[in-house]
């Protein structure tokens, strides 16, 4: 029996898994998240953030998708290397799980910037749901939030918890003015301040600006720091051809961590598009020889 395992529980992940078993009803399919949730809309977060959502309503795929589909979810572990030569993929604690094809549908990824404090409490690089609950819980006794733009995602957010009463700074730069948020423009961050917490920043004209929660919201780079050290090709993405296979004939990779081999078609990142790589990926997993 074939064991596929798919890392990403998302739009691409997702959609791998249905066309998977839509064709082939016998291999193993085991999904791995790095989060301790069902499948979820990332792309909707703000709006639970701003109350126009519920926390529910996230969710795509519920415990019985995966049961009714003979999916082995693996949630809240992170996959910290693979190990091709073998076909394994290794957690933390060392313990692996082994496969005879591997998609990676491990999305994009912020990652916080190498600045003196930046581990300090209340420094969070928002990527999912996992950092915004974090955000929610620290909102109400945050005495100013510091967004780190730009970007569209960056400025939603601002506007969201600038709302909420709550002073927010937005440094960067915007395309229009965010009603009750103070725009600093050309002026980044060069330190954290505080003990264990995070209780200021330090700016490039050494203007300190006190805040209790920073947040680098979350970009479009793809998530390859997996891949960094093997064999796979890699760009700005996990290379992929029209089938979405890598150079690594067992290996795939599908929506936001990939591009195209070809230079001639454009990567348009989002929702639909990994969903679209992912029923790719499923339908060569599926072939024969």
């Amino acid at each position: 029996m074939k064991k596929i395992v798919i890392i990403g529980n998302s739009a691409a992940g997702i959609a791998a898994s249905e066309v998977i078993r839509e064709m082939d009803k016998e291999s193993s399919v085991t999904i791995i998240s790095d989060e301790p949730f069902m499948a979820y809309e990332r792309h909707k977060i703000l709006g639970f953030l701003a109350g126009k959502i519920k926390e529910s309503d996230l969710f795509f795929r519920d415990q019985d998708f995966y049961k009714n589909n003979s999916l082995d979810l693996i949630a809240g572990r992170e996959v910290v290397e693979l190990n091709l030569n073998k076909k394994k993929v290794i957690f933390k604690d060392r313990e692996f799980v082994g496969f005879d094809e591997l998609l990676i549908a491990s999305g994009a990824k912020v990652c916080l910037p190498k600045l003196p404090g930046v581990q300090k409490e209340g420094v969070v690089a928002l990527n999912g749901l996992s950092e915004l609950k974090y955000i929610v819980d620290n909102l109400p006794i945050a005495h100013t939030v510091i967004i780190v733009g730009p970007g569209q995602i960056a400025e939603e957010l601002a506007r969201v918890i600038a709302a909420k009463k709550i002073d927010v700074k937005y440094l960067g730069v915007v395309l229009a003015p965010i009603e009750g948020v103070d725009v600093i423009f050309d002026n980044p961050i060069i330190e954290i301040l505080g003990d264990s917490d995070a209780r200021a920043v330090r700016l490039s004209t050494q203007k300190v600006i006190g805040a209790s929660l920073i947040i680098f919201p979350r970009t479009g780079n793809a998530n390859i720091d997996l891949v960094k050290d093997t064999e796979i090709k890699v760009n700005k993405g996990i290379v992929v051809d029209d089938a979405m296979r890598t150079n690594v004939p067992f290996v795939l990779a599908a929506g936001d961590v990939c591009e195209y081999q070809d230079e001639s078609k454009q990567k348009v990142r989002g929702w639909e598009s990994a969903q679209n790589d992912g029923k790719i990926a499923g339908r060569t997993l599926t072939q024969k020889g």
